[in-house]
């Protein structure tokens, strides 16, 4: 079973149903940033989007994490939900699933995943 943290695009991509997200990330979780992203997307449905989301553990920006954000942005300067949802995924030890890799390749301490 693969634990990772869920990029926004993930998320999207399984709602829009061009990707779903296969069972074998059963355990795995997401940015509060995440659950942002997702409600201001245009075709959100949010009863659709909360059952999605109830299936994996939502990872809330505290201080530690909004503090590696703010370093991150500082020393990469990519925008600040990549940056809030890179810290995620590096204060919660998991590496992050992402189809834009590109967005987070210069920050050395992520780990990142592919599916």
């Amino acid at each position: 079973m693969a634990r990772v943290l869920f990029d926004s695009d993930i998320l999207i991509d399984h709602l829009s149903g061009s990707a779903a997200i296969p069972s074998a990330f059963a355990g795995s979780s997401y940015s509060s940033i995440s659950r942002a992203e997702l409600y201001s997307w245009e075709h959100a449905d949010e009863r659709v989007v909360d059952r999605l989301l109830d299936q994996f553990e939502e990872v809330s920006v505290d201080r530690e994490i909004a503090e590696e954000a703010g370093r991150i942005r500082r020393e990469t300067s990519i925008r600040l939900p990549d940056a809030l949802i890179a810290a995620s995924a590096i204060m919660s030890k998991r590496p992050l699933l992402t189809r834009n890799v590109r967005h987070f390749k210069k920050i050395k301490r992520l780990q990142l995943s592919s599916e």
